[in-house]
């Protein structure tokens, strides 16, 4: 007999039990993805909640926009890209150093709000603001007091708009509190906060960045509050108040899909000439608006089906506009 111990084979976990939420048993066959949650620091808003804060910042992007446009008298394009959520701590580490960004309060509301703007677009917005007819060459630097300073005005149209989309709910203001370069250095919020990181690209001439704003889940939770009060309760109120009758079938009503083609200057719209072509901005598929006898019901992306262009219906617009 040989002096070495012999090895046993290793033998193989059972499967793990699983159930459903109604008590039923998972079959050891299906294909189950296991994810940790922590329940005291939630990362997920509900579908319909992100749904309708996406709709409202994607009206409060094309608001920048305009108002932006009219600061540097020059043409600025903005799509909404990310937006998501994660923790505190991802935001800021994923940030790259130098950044410039911009700390703000909303009144009535707790806690502190993030504005993240590369040193690249910082310095062609500010040398724009300055009188410049280009915007400057692609460049990594600090910014100055004087650069900070003008900045400051473009920071206020951003935090004015993101006020704004709110205010049918409760009257807002916001105030800046501080810039800093260094996300190392940024301790306004706890690192296992939850946060609401709403991506913005911006094409600015030779420019393509991408602005960053990024607010506590906890900051925004009583807004998101009174949005669901308010949406249950006109549900309730169209229920109850609304009683169909035959004779509506037969009425015509006239139903219009909307998109913003593209923004440009007066001296460029009285150079169009046919046979021109005006290109459409990736986003503008995405947020086709449905227009309803005049008023602003849905939102809807437009594409094709069986060789006809169509308007797939999304979710409901937050606001109606005349």
């Amino acid at each position: 007999m040989s002096d070495a111990a012999t090895e046993t084979p290793p033998v193989d976990s059972p499967p793990p039990v699983i159930f459903r939420s109604d008590g039923t048993r998972i079959a050891s066959s299906e294909k189950v993805t296991i994810e940790a949650v922590d329940f005291r620091n939630p990362t997920f808003l509900a579908e319909g909640e992100l749904r309708r804060l996406r709709s409202l910042h994607q009206e409060f992007v094309r608001a920048v926009a305009s108002r932006l446009s009219s600061l540097l008298r020059s043409e600025l394009a903005l799509n909404l890209g990310k937006f998501e959520t994660q923790s505190c701590e991802a935001f800021i580490d994923a940030l790259k150093n130098p950044s410039q960004i911009s700390l703000f309060r909303v009144n009535p509301l707790n806690g502190v709000g993030f504005i993240e703007l590369p040193p690249k677009l910082a310095t062609a917005l500010t040398n724009r603001i300055l009188g410049g007819r280009e915007p400057a060459e692609n460049q990594d630097a600090y910014l100055t007091e004087i650069e900070i300073a003008l900045l400051e005005d473009v920071i206020a149209i951003i935090t004015a708009e993101w006020c704004e989309q709110w205010h049918d709910e409760v009257a807002m203001s916001a105030h800046l509190i501080g810039h800093e370069t260094n996300p190392r250095f940024i301790q306004a919020a706890a690192k296992s906060a939850m946060m609401l990181v709403v991506g913005v690209d911006v094409a600015f001439g030779r420019c393509e960045e991408v602005i960053q704003i990024a607010v506590p889940l906890s900051m925004i939770e009583p807004m998101i509050k009174r949005l669901n009060a308010a949406r249950e309760r006109d549900s309730q109120r169209t229920e109850r108040n609304t009683t169909w009758r035959n004779s509506y079938d037969d009425i015509a009503i006239p139903v219009h899909a909307e998109m913003i083609a593209a923004r440009m200057t007066v001296a460029a719209l009285l150079k169009l000439k046919k046979g021109d072509v005006i290109e459409l901005p990736a986003s503008a598929l995405e947020a086709t608006q449905i227009n309803v006898a005049g008023a602003v019901r849905f939102t809807a992306r437009a594409g094709q089906q069986n060789g006809h262009i169509a308007v797939q219906i999304g979710d409901k617009a937050l606001t109606s506009r005349k």
